[in-house]
């Protein structure tokens, strides 16, 4: 009797130890397993979104305005290397530039046809031959070239030199000086001589009030030029080195 009660007793005990090994053996699986789900779905609160929604979009907003192109300063553009700087036209390496809009031909019959003309015309060769009288003449070419050269003209006459190649340049006909791809190169090569002028003087706020003007103004006709003829207008923007962005939309200097 007492034997069996014995053995009854040594059996419960077993199966308590074993209970209590497998449940310790499981607690810890149980108590990872729970602790990360409980992490992985895991809602945010809804200020938590709204505040990285904000976030993100004022980082677009930054990315978008650190990308504007700037309205005053154009990239660069075949355009751009027909223009002179006082600097490059005051060095004398081109020699061949005047000042007054002389062209290839007023040049030819300036420089040229004109001295043999005055002295067929005057009978000079009859005192000291035609080479003499032709060297005379040759003499006062030269002293007419370097006044109308542009390296002895003042910024003003660089500037109207480069208005010239502007419209040169942009013109769609013979005579085209008021087309809106005209106007707007103008008013591009003006704005780029008194940008230049306001690097070297920041305190002149009267030109840079007509600098503000100007870009507007430029703006204005490029959009004018937009609602007539979309291609024209991408052709002049590629001319001019300008980006849409930086006509288009606000302005801000």
């Amino acid at each position: 009797m007492f034997n069996r009660s014995q053995q009854q007793w040594s059996r419960l005990a077993s199966s308590s130890r074993s209970a209590l090994t497998f449940q310790q053996q499981q607690q810890p699986v149980l108590r990872q397993g729970f602790h990360g789900s409980t992490t992985a779905f895991a809602k945010k609160h809804p200020k938590q979104i709204k505040k990285e929604n904000l976030a993100k979009r004022a980082q677009r907003v930054a990315e978008f305005e650190r990308t504007k192109p700037s309205p005053i300063v154009s990239r660069h553009a075949p355009f751009f290397n027909s223009l002179q700087t006082p600097a490059s036209a005051y060095s004398g390496s081109n020699k061949a530039l005047y000042q007054h809009f002389l062209n290839t031909e007023d040049q030819q019959k300036l420089f040229e046809q004109t001295p043999k003309d005055i002295v067929e015309k005057n009978h000079l060769a009859a005192v000291g031959g035609v080479e003499d009288a032709l060297a005379k003449e040759q003499h006062k070419v030269d002293t007419l070239q370097k006044l109308v050269g542009l390296q002895n003209g003042n910024a003003k006459a660089v500037q109207l030199w480069n208005v010239h190649q502007a419209i040169d340049w942009f013109k769609r006909k013979e005579g085209d000086t008021g087309s809106p791809e005209v106007q707007a190169a103008i008013l591009t090569v003006r704005i780029h001589n008194l940008n230049s002028h306001l690097q070297q003087h920041k305190k002149d706020k009267h030109n840079y009030r007509q600098l503000r003007l100007m870009v507007h103004q430029r703006a204005k006709l490029l959009k004018y030029l937009k609602s007539k003829d979309a291609s024209r207008y991408h052709t002049c923007l590629e001319g001019l080195g300008l980006e849409p962005r930086a006509v288009e939309g606000e302005i801000t200097l």
